[in-house]
């Protein structure tokens, strides 16, 4: 008998073993199934709807759909320099958005397009700003230094970093409308859309932005007396200023470099007669007109 319950020791204690094994195995297939399934769902989520007078069809495309278009990929490093204003980098994997746009049929007669995210959030850009002009990512942005500068695209980034020129570290996140620099310069951060749904292309005109205004609006001052220049959407536009009577553009002195930092928006000290002459620019808008205000001391 001591025999018979030895050996049934060692029968029955690895079977128990091989069958708790078998259970704990089954349990995390099921739960990796799980997990992919919840993957796969919110890929499938991931989708942008395309619509406006400015196509000539309105598709819903998944992301899925988006990578299958011709061309459609492209991953890169980009600058970018926000409201603040800091300079960044972000790793990204993306589509890009002159691929999405030719799937839905942009008409030749498209003059605005609209990015709209989550919490309706949006923004807006002439057609010549997002496709048309030529956009880099500068290496060198954070010194302020164009050299190096290499060809980019606007893209709907659907694996990318903030603060990484490596793409090994981009990760899934929402759809997200990356917008490069058209110059070491610029200033496009504020116009990331996170949370791409629609993109709203149309044919009507967005016209230019309002010349800027100064304070005083007088033509005598005294030496050393300082002038402001102002506009209703400082937040949105960027404000370029010449003293020497050429035109400014977006090479020239910038006015309000932020958007937070008020003390960073210096007023101009008049100490001779003086010609101001000062360029609008921001997305959404064509240039504004160039606006020239001459003072004189008295």
């Amino acid at each position: 008998m001591k025999v018979k319950s030895f050996l049934s020791k060692k029968i029955y204690l690895p079977v128990g073993l091989l069958l708790m094994l078998c259970i704990l195995l089954t349990a995390a297939c099921n739960n990796g199934g799980a997990q992919q399934d919840k993957v796969s769902s919110n890929e499938s989520d991931k989708a942008v709807v395309v619509t406006g007078n400015g196509v000539t069809k309105e598709p819903r495309l998944t992301l899925e759909e988006m990578l299958k278009l011709p061309g459609a990929r492209f991953d890169h490093v980009y600058s970018t320099i926000n409201n603040w204003p800091a300079a960044k980098k972000y790793a990204v994997r993306g589509v890009k958005l002159a691929a999405v746009l030719q799937a839905a049929g942009i008409k030749d007669e498209a003059k605005c397009i609209t990015v709209k995210g989550k919490d309706d959030f949006e923004w807006s850009f002439t057609r010549e700003q997002l496709l048309d002009t030529p956009r880099y990512y500068f290496p060198e942005v954070m010194a302020g230094d164009p050299a190096g500068a290499q060809p980019v695209e606007p893209v709907i980034a659907y694996e990318y970093v903030e603060n990484s020129d490596n793409l090994s570290e981009a990760r899934a996140d929402d759809l997200c409308l990356i917008m490069p620099q058209a110059c070491v310069n610029e200033q496009a951060n504020h116009t990331f859309v996170k949370g791409v749904r629609e993109i709203l292309v149309t044919v009507e005109d967005p016209g230019k932005w309002e010349k800027a205004t100064v304070f005083p609006q007088t033509e005598y001052v005294a030496a050393g007396d300082t002038v402001k220049l102002q506009h209703k959407e400082t937040g949105k536009v960027k404000m370029y200023y010449t003293l020497d009577g050429s035109t400014p553009t977006e090479q020239s002195t910038l006015y309000n470099p932020s958007t937070y930092q008020p003390e960073l928006n210096k007023p101009i000290k008049i100490e001779r007669d003086t010609t101001i002459k000062v360029l609008v620019k921001g997305f959404g808008k064509y240039d504004s007109d160039i606006a020239e205000f001459r003072y004189r001391i008295q």
